[in-house]
């Protein structure tokens, strides 16, 4: 199988990429990926494909999942480890009065490595790789829909393996490791407000009918509206995620308040265009068998 891999990649003008960082982030996805097919086999007799997890020598932040005669394989470019670790040592941590920048550095890169391969493990999951749909509005709902899927898994994670005084700042780490994520391919990409043309990205027919992707601040947007977490106690305890990532963001990327209203303006345009992208998420969903429809005993 590895020589049909190294060939494929040869194709692509990519190659593996082998780092002892690289390994320590492969193998616990592989066995976070491992641990959900044997609980989905257990609890709901469901089968999720396993899949070959690699690093390629690539700087760029990016990910694509694929498959090679009968086997699912994720190749995550190793710029979403090194890259990203040199862009995020950058910022302003001594703001945030941390004890050890790098150890809290160390883990937004762990969670952001874990956020793209289950992202692109979304799209196995949820059936994407097969559905033959490459309409521009289909493929932006598959993004969005992998998305979503990635981060729902990783708040899950979160709650399972911390306790509840933890939950706050691991979710937050998550967030910020997506949101740099995203900021950093943003400007590699060169869209958004970097091309000086804001409005009418979000909202020229053309232009829309042309990329295959939502843009980066509509992902960050719906990601952060996922962080609307509660605590069922005696009350109902909602989780200050999103004001902790707010004011760490404000810190690391050195906004001030004048600059945050005119960022603020920003957001209300990316808002209005997210709620057409969330209805055609709906609507592939009613296109794409899912593997819930395949498990055992479904009448």
């Amino acid at each position: 199988m590895i020589d049909k891999i190294v060939k494929y990649l040869e194709s692509k003008n990519e190659s593996i990429y082998l780092s002892d960082a690289g390994f320590e982030y492969i193998n616990l996805a592989q066995e976070l990926i491992s641990r959900e097919r044997l609980a989905a086999y257990e609890d709901r007799h469901i089968v999720i494909p396993g899949v070959c997890l690699y690093l390629i020598n690539n700087s760029s932040i990016n990910a694509f999942a694929t498959k090679i005669d009968d086997k699912y394989c994720i190749f995550v470019n190793k710029g979403i480890i090194e890259e990203q670790k040199t862009f995020l040592e950058t910022r302003n941590w001594a703001g945030l009065n941390i004890t050890d920048p790098n150890a809290y550095i160390e883990s937004m890169i762990k969670y952001g490595f874990l956020f793209i391969v289950f992202h692109e493990y979304g799209h196995i999951f949820c059936g994407h790789l097969e559905s033959g749909l490459y309409d521009a509005v289909d493929m932006q709902a598959k993004e969005c829909e992998a998305d979503k899927f990635s981060m729902d898994y990783l708040i899950k994670y979160t709650m399972l393996k911390y306790t509840n005084s933890e939950w706050t700042d691991e979710l937050k780490k998550i967030f910020l490791a997506e949101y740099f994520l995203l900021d950093k391919m943003q400007k590699q990409n060169f869209t958004d407000y970097y091309n000086g043309r804001l409005m009418q990205n979000y909202y020229d027919k053309d232009i829309i009918s042309k990329r295959d992707h939502p843009l980066d601040y509509q992902r960050i947007m719906y990601l952060f509206a996922m962080l609307n977490i509660v605590v069922i106690k005696d009350t109902i305890e909602p989780i200050a995620v999103k004001e902790c990532c707010i004011h760490d963001l404000k810190i690391l990327k050195n906004i001030d308040e004048d600059r945050l209203e005119f960022k603020g303006n920003n957001y209300l345009i990316v808002k209005e265009s997210i709620d057409k992208l969330m209805e055609s998420v709906n609507e592939i969903r009613k296109k794409i068998p899912r593997l819930i429809d395949n498990a055992e005993g479904k009448k």
